[in-house]
């Protein structure tokens, strides 16, 4: 189980967070200093999800800034945890190192799979934080269902208890601006954007929104 103690213990060595990587193989980034970033619960919004699935388009993690003013996100961690009912626990985590990095208010902002460099639709690159473990030059996958948080040391800012589709993106409904206290489920709130024509076709699959509002939830 993951328990409050076991997250601040987690929390606590982030500087340490390469060690972790050292036994699959990785390049390992240098240790990031203990970043708090300055946030309030409902501060940023998950607002949209796509696992693992056919097609070429990479894995991601949505946020929204609902604020007016912009976020940086250096030593926001997201975890993804997820208990099965025999008791059988999987967790994934990973850190944002980027100290640039910042969330325009009101706007949205794309974890992916990928560099963005060569990827549009992706603004950081988890994937030295959550490697294949069989590659770790790519990307380990999402759980397919699992809570989700985002935290800024201990403080949780948002959290989303989400099951992935097996194509599409899950999506918050776009009918209104995303908000924490709407999307903790996803089964209320929540639709599967699985549009063929949904964003620039260029690549293989359904592409989602990535990076912009949601289309409203049929």
């Amino acid at each position: 189980m993951i328990t409050a103690g076991n997250r601040r213990y987690r929390l606590l060595n982030i500087g340490l967070l390469g060690a972790a990587l050292a036994s699959t193989g990785a390049c390992v980034r240098d240790p990031l200093p203990l970043i708090c970033p300055t946030l309030s619960a409902g501060d940023l919004v998950v607002t949209e999800i796509r696992g693992d699935q056919s097609g070429s388009y990479r894995q991601w993690i949505e946020l929204y800034n609902p604020t007016d003013a912009a976020i940086p996100l250096a030593g926001l961690r997201v975890t993804l945890s997820h208990t099965e009912n025999d008791g059988t626990e999987s967790f994934a985590d990973f850190l944002v190192r980027d100290e640039a990095l910042e969330l325009p208010a009101r706007g949205y902002l794309v974890l992916g799979g990928g560099d963005p460099a060569d990827i549009d639709y992706i603004d950081y690159d988890y994937t030295l934080d959550l490697p294949l473990s069989s590659d770790p030059q790519k990307p380990g996958n999402l759980l397919p269902a699992a809570t989700l948080e985002l935290l800024a040391c201990d403080a949780v800012i948002d959290s989303v208890t989400y099951v992935l589709p097996v194509e599409g993106t899950l999506a918050l409904d776009g009918a209104a601006e995303p908000s924490a206290a709407a999307n903790d489920d996803s089964s209320t709130g929540w639709c599967v954007d699985d549009r063929i024509g949904a964003g620039p076709q260029t690549q293989i699959g359904l592409r989602g929104t990535p990076g912009e509002a949601n289309p409203p939830c049929p």
